[in-house]
């Protein structure tokens, strides 16, 4: 007996399902791997750095916090072995936003995407082709915005003057002012035109070989200085979802990436492509606008005094940078990532935060807390800003 012949419609959804199915893994095993890199962030008791709850009264609830670290690790393993996927990824997400309320410093870029992506897939009812193909756009718009304000947070001259400073191999000695300048432009014309390239069909297949390349590049350079380990496991995962769902699967029309026939895609373009435009005029965290590595989100800096210092423990004090100019400069990014492994939250309001738990402290009450935000693009000037000084210079 003869088999039916499959029209060229079935093959090629049971392809999307496929792909879908494999994004679904990486995404999953990716968020598992970099919680478990940075579980200290979320299960750690006994820690220095301040726990930044969105309202203090949340505090209360942060011996929850290994539990509900459990249940977001556990649900991600039970998402990709079992049917119940919407309960899965609804237990996640609740557990994620509780931990997040708990300490800010926990909305992470590699967090907040891949958490979205992730809650997309498992949304879709009644998985039809046609609804299979339109979540698959909606992660190739994620994937797309994150590439393009990425590339656009990068245009300013913090990026080119510190930040490619920073991540040029030892080996390759330091470079000149204007050398930093001549790299780290195209750097960010390029990253943000991989949106364009993606997009567009004859240019699509390009466009995702050459995002490898950046990831590939990224990640050499992260681990050959063994910087930010959590985000590891992000850039390996985003190469396979790019190859997956620009490289391996059938070629769509521009188009169909905003047609909104899914509230997935609706969802997608408005926290990817619209949300993040609001973030250059100030009403949108720059962690969820993928302003990561961009050399443009405000810092706190507290010039340690020597009385001060003698008093610190050695988690705090090895993320002091004795080498600044002015005085012993306590880095709080250094600080979060050597005892939490995540970075600071860079948002004027969660360093706020974090300033006034500092002063509440008492471990800093002879030093100067500061707060410096940086401009956008190529114009202004870094701005520095004192937002709590010691009881003897308040007076």
């Amino acid at each position: 007996m003869e088999e039916p012949v499959k029209h060229d419609s079935e093959i090629e959804g049971g392809a999307d399902f496929d792909t879908l199915a494999l994004c679904s893994g990486a995404i999953c095993v990716s968020l598992i791997a970099s919680l478990l890199v940075a579980q200290r962030g979320w299960v750690l008791q006994h820690r220095t750095y301040p726990h930044l709850p969105v309202l203090d009264s949340f505090s209360i609830a942060e011996p929850l916090e290994p539990l509900l670290y459990g249940i977001m690790v556990g649900a991600l393993v039970g998402f990709n072995f079992l049917r119940q996927k919407k309960l899965l990824a609804a237990i996640y997400g609740l557990s994620a936003v509780a931990t997040i309320a708990l300490d800010q410093t926990r909305l992470q870029p590699w967090f907040y995407l891949f958490s979205i992506m992730l809650l997309l897939i498992a949304s879709a009812k009644s998985l039809t082709v046609t609804r299979c193909q339109s979540v698959l756009n909606a992660l190739r718009i994620c994937i797309i915005g994150t590439y393009l304000f990425a590339g656009l947070q990068k245009l300013n001259s913090s990026f080119c003057q510190i930040v490619v400073p920073s991540v040029v191999p030892k080996f390759a000695g330091s470079l000149p002012e204007d050398a930093t300048f001549f790299i780290g432009i195209p750097v960010a014309v390029a990253e943000a035109s991989l949106s364009l390239l993606l997009i567009l069909s004859p240019t699509r297949v390009v466009g995702a070989y050459l995002a490898l390349f950046f990831h590939a590049l990224t990640l050499w350079l992260i681990t050959h200085q063994a910087w930010n380990a959590v985000v590891w496991p992000w850039n390996i995962s985003m190469m396979l979802l790019v190859y997956l769902l620009f490289i391996r699967s059938k070629q769509s029309a521009p188009s169909d990436f905003f047609k909104p026939d899914s509230w997935q895609k609706v969802i997608a373009v408005t926290i990817f492509l619209l949300l993040p435009i609001l973030n250059f005029f100030g009403y949108w965290p720059n962690y969820l606008s993928s302003a990561l590595y961009s050399g443009n989100v405000p810092v706190l800096r507290v010039v340690v005094s020597p009385q001060d210092e003698a008093k610190l423990p050695s988690s705090i004090r090895e993320a002091i940078d004795i080498s600044n100019r002015n005085a012993p400069t306590l880095i709080t990014e250094r600080w979060a990532m050597g005892e939490l492994g995540i970075p600071s939250f860079p948002e004027v309001s969660s360093l706020e935060l974090l300033a006034r738990k500092l002063v509440e402290s008492g471990k800093f009450s002879n030093s100067e807390i500061y707060i410096e935000t940086y401009p956008r693009f190529f114009k202004g000037e870094n701005c520095r800003r004192a937002v709590s000084l010691s009881a003897t210079e308040r007076r």
